[in-house]
């Protein structure tokens, strides 16, 4: 575990993945936001993954300002984030505070910043079969849509040296991790994803050596 969590650092630029040496590309919505788009981008990468994913591992450091979350101000998204959040601190998940009684009252203060960038660093390992699969799936979901969710969360598989990982655009990217990333996984994926309704790809090949 010690050393996915090393090749991980080693292989994703933190501050732009798609700036990753190997980032082999990504799908997102191609049209304006419908209802139930991340739902149906998550269950398209749970069906695609089934027989894989309980030897998937996640890489997060996903974790909740209790300051923002329920304050985005729509009353359905408010109260749908909140559940979502609950759920994933009831299970253990991740984690849920105030940046302000952490931090801070000055968020451009270099102590604030240093702090709230060491808190999105402090990635761990978790197996996917030590949760349930519809925790995962409310990970994976929140991290798209939660306002107030803060963090890195990356699903990985071993066995492909491949880490997906979900974004705000309602959809998935792929960076490849090392020399021996299984490049051809992450574009079947891809090429995939572009044919669900709404959806389109974006399908880097990597350098070669």
């Amino acid at each position: 575990m010690i050393d996915t969590l090393q090749l991980l650092l080693q292989s994703v630029n933190l501050a732009g993945y798609g700036a990753s040496a190997r980032f082999l590309g990504f799908f997102e919505k191609d049209a304006r936001y419908k209802p139930g788009v991340e739902e149906s981008a998550v269950d398209f990468f749970m069906r695609h993954f089934r027989n894989d994913l309980e030897h998937f591992v996640i890489a997060s450091s996903v974790h909740a300002n209790s300051d923002e979350v329920g304050h985005y101000g729509d009353a359905a998204d408010d109260q749908r984030g909140a559940s979502l959040i609950g759920g994933l601190v009831g299970a253990g998940f991740i984690k849920e505070f105030g940046y302000k009684e952490r931090f801070g009252d000055d968020p451009s203060s270099q102590e604030y910043a240093e702090s709230a960038e060491r808190e999105w660093g402090n990635i761990v390992l978790m197996n996917t079969h030590d949760f349930p699969i519809e925790i995962v799936r409310s990970l994976l979901i929140a991290k798209m849509v939660v306002y107030g969710l803060y963090g890195h969360c990356f699903i990985i598989s071993c066995e492909w040296n491949l880490a997906f990982y979900p974004h705000d655009d309602f959809g998935f990217g792929v960076i490849g991790l090392g020399d021996n990333a299984d490049v051809q996984v992450a574009h079947d994926f891809l090429a995939q994803a572009d044919q669900l309704p709404g959806m389109h790809s974006i399908i880097r090949t990597p350098p070669t050596n």
